[in-house]
């Protein structure tokens, strides 16, 4: 009788065993190795540093890097959300995802799988209802060629 082929169930687990321990040993390496990287240093100099240390600085839009107040929540020029609570409180919440939602529609973001998907999965979870409208002028947006870069003020260029 040949028994080649056949394992028994303590050689199986002995070779996940072994499997999991070479997983975990390269686990805990890639992390040494990681964490003993010097750190890299920071890309503005000292008054800068103690600027923002003692929070003089003037906070800019993330979408259009327009100045604003510190107590907005939204940017003036873009409409994007730009306050330290504004997703957290529930009416202001509403216009972020508003915002995030009509960027989609506008076609001022950059078109990869992970942000198509990423609207899809947005328009899902907030809105089901509405999400099969949504689809049909975001996938409507996706066929059009865009006529503004991702970094406009959110309004599209007119054609002449």
């Amino acid at each position: 009788m040949d028994f080649i082929g056949q394992t028994t169930h303590a050689e199986r687990l002995v070779g996940f065993l072994a499997a999991f321990g070479i997983v975990c040993y390269l686990f805990v390496r890639v992390l040494k190795a990681a964490l003993s990287r010097p750190l890299s240093p920071d890309p503005w100099d000292e008054q800068i540093s103690a600027d923002l240390a003692e929070g003089n600085g003037t906070p800019i839009c993330h979408r259009c890097l327009a100045p604003h107040d510190p107590l907005a929540n939204f940017c003036t020029d873009c409409g994007a959300p730009v306050g330290k609570y504004t997703t957290l409180l529930p009416y202001p919440y509403l216009f972020a995802i508003g915002h995030t939602l009509r960027i989609g529609t506008s076609g001022t973001f950059r078109r990869t799988p992970l942000t198509i998907v990423g609207f899809i999965i947005l328009s899902i979870a907030e809105y089901a209802v509405f999400a099969p409208i949504y689809w049909i002028r975001f996938l409507l947006n996706l066929s059009h060629e865009r006529l503004s870069s991702p970094h406009d003020s959110g309004s599209p260029v007119e054609k002449s």
